[in-house]
């Protein structure tokens, strides 16, 4: 617990920043000492919004110069052409006639990308499991133009309710909304060319927007997340047709939500994993008493305060 040259230690840290010490513990051995430092001082930091512009309702141009004549300050994500930072807003962001008009989705920015890396075409069968709250679901209609079909899954009545809204704002023709459990897929006999698993999970990645989050979670609440992921997974995996691609993401920083899911749902499924072209750390090789698959090194962890975003873990796999 040593402090030099301006360095202050994980573990003091989260004493400071009031984190469970497992927590820290688990920082350090996934990225080093100096990483978890960096990781623990930017969650303590604020993100600037992000904004996806949705051409299903206007074109990118129109929607930006309607927000410029605002004084809205916009600043281009290099990485996803429909992606807009916000770097000042004299009005509040999410109530403006653009927004309740759907011309752009609150949306940050490391949560655009999955729907970019599944990539789904106007002629396919989409399968996006855990839907809620349809950033991603409105973001794979935007990308296949309301063609195709999207089969967007809800367990909850309240949040298929507050889908059916945001679908109905961003203009979604082309999805049908089903308050169903994904580990009953398979009851429904269809056959899936592409799926997305935005997996529920324990929200690691995402303490910068939630302090809660540095205590409400316990080792045992990982592992009940990981038996739940694992089953989500293997069941999407079934209705997945040969040759069809599946991207499983969480915004989750623990190898038992990630890693571990994978290489457990490996050992059932003959699989290949895609390289990503995004910027990330490689998928970790073990940790702790885990040795994960060969090619989860194939995988990207995105960490809060190397992408100055949203904490995710994304892999794409093909079913062979």
């Amino acid at each position: 617990m040593q402090e030099e040259d301006g360095y202050i230690t994980p573990y003091k840290l989260g004493e400071e920043y009031d984190y469970d010490a497992y927590m820290i513990e688990r920082f350090v051995e996934m990225m080093g000492e100096e990483e978890a430092s960096n990781l623990l001082q930017f969650n303590e930091t604020k993100l600037n919004k992000t904004i996806r512009l949705n051409t299903l309702r206007s074109s990118f141009e129109r929607t930006v110069e309607l927000l410029e004549r605002k004084r809205i300050q916009l600043e281009d994500i290099v990485e996803i052409p429909e992606g807009k930072e916000i770097i000042n807003s004299p009005v509040p962001i999410g109530a403006t006639p653009e927004y309740l008009g759907g011309y752009y989705m609150l949306q940050g920015k490391n949560s655009m990308l999955q729907s970019r890396i599944l990539d789904p075409k106007t002629d396919e069968l989409i399968g996006d499991f855990a839907a809620s709250p349809g950033g991603k679901t409105s973001h794979l209609a935007q990308l296949m133009n309301n063609e195709g079909t999207i089969i967007a899954l809800e367990i909850s009545s309240n949040r298929c309710r507050s889908l059916k809204s945001v679908l109905a704002r961003m203009g979604v023709e082309n999805t049908i909304i089903l308050q169903y459990d994904t580990r009953k897929i398979n009851e429904l006999d269809l056959m899936f060319d592409k799926i997305l698993l935005d997996a529920p999970c324990s929200g690691s990645g995402v303490i910068i927007s939630d302090h809660s989050r540095k205590q409400s979670k316990t080792l045992s609440d990982i592992l009940s997340y990981h038996r739940y992921q694992t089953e989500l997974l293997t069941e999407s995996m079934r209705v997945l047709k040969p040759g069809g691609e599946l991207v499983y993401c969480t915004c989750s920083l623990e190898p038992e939500e990630n890693e571990l899911v994978i290489t457990q749902v490996l050992e059932n499924f003959d699989c290949k994993i895609e390289e990503l072209n995004i910027k990330g750390k490689t998928g970790l090789e073990k940790f702790q008493q885990y040795n994960f698959h060969p090619d989860i090194n194939k995988a990207k962890r995105i960490y809060p305060h190397t992408s100055k975003g949203e904490g995710f873990f994304i892999i794409k796999m093909v079913k062979e």
